[in-house]
């Protein structure tokens, strides 16, 4: 069973700010991934030993981007440095990034990075067998920056923002305006499920793009969120609507929704 992405976020803190210790978030084999959080938030450390035909890598590195998808996480590393190499061989320069899909279902690791150049070197390792600590998966999340919007419908986040909207449209007394930034703000909350479910099915397409791209072909795969998001302005802005007061608001949010929900499910 999947766990869900707004329950990773509320246990993350409890887990993987709770000390500089490194938290496992992947097995496989003789390798192992783990993730040490920063004294920032969503600042962090990736700590990897990887063994791959007849060798043995171990490095550090800054953690970049973290994205949860629905079934792979995606973790982007910065600043490597190699602390160990066996048997060492003299074309092992370390690359200047890396991108590493973990890739739950197939229980798989993928690492990839393009070279950009010089002295740059392209890298490719898949790895396989591999198991994921629930931990782990909790500890990744933290290092995810927060929802530019506040989830949940809290008194002060309904009074704040919802009744403003409210009051924009209609003229109502303040029980029957209470009620109505309330319902807007549950309504709103599905609309922020709905795009969440978005941004994962992106990231998951992503990852297994990156399973079989090579080369100047990893530069291309994130072409495809810039193209589902161009897909989302050109949903909603096909029909801007003209009508007016509360039940323009809720028709807003169901037209949200359905973007979200359409451009998610292709393929």
């Amino acid at each position: 069973m999947r766990t869900p992405l707004i329950a990773l976020i509320l246990a993350a803190p409890s887990l993987a700010l709770a000390g500089a210790s490194p938290i496992t978030i992947a097995v496989c084999g003789d390798s192992k991934l783990a993730v040490v959080a920063g004294d920032k938030p969503t600042t962090g450390e990736l700590h990897a030993t990887v063994v791959s035909a007849g060798s043995r890598w171990t490095f550090t590195a800054r953690l970049g981007q973290v994205r949860i998808g629905g079934k792979t996480r995606t973790i982007s590393i910065e600043d490597l440095a190699t602390q160990e190499r066996l048997p060492p061989r003299g074309n092992d320069a370390t690359p200047s990034g890396m991108s590493i899909d973990v890739l739950r279902d197939d229980k798989k690791v993928v690492l990839r990075h393009a070279s950009e150049g010089g002295a740059d070197r392209e890298y490719a390792v898949d790895l396989a067998k591999c198991s994921f600590p629930r931990e782990g998966d909790v500890a990744l999340a933290t290092f995810v920056p927060p929802p530019v919007e506040p989830v949940g419908c809290a008194a002060a986040v309904v009074a704040g923002t919802y009744r403003k909207q409210i009051a924009q449209v209609a003229q109502l007394g303040d029980a029957e305006a209470d009620r109505a930034a309330q319902a807007l703000c549950e309504d709103h909350q599905k609309t922020l499920a709905a795009r969440a479910r978005l941004e994962q099915a992106i990231t998951d397409r992503a990852a297994r793009a990156r399973v079989a791209a090579r080369g100047a072909a990893l530069f291309h795969v994130e072409d495809a969120r810039e193209k589902a998001w161009a897909k989302i302005d050109g949903c909603l802005g096909a029909d801007p609507g003209t009508a007016h007061g509360v039940a323009a608001l809720h028709d807003g949010e169901a037209r949200q929704r359905a973007c979200y929900n359409q451009v998610a499910a292709r393929p």
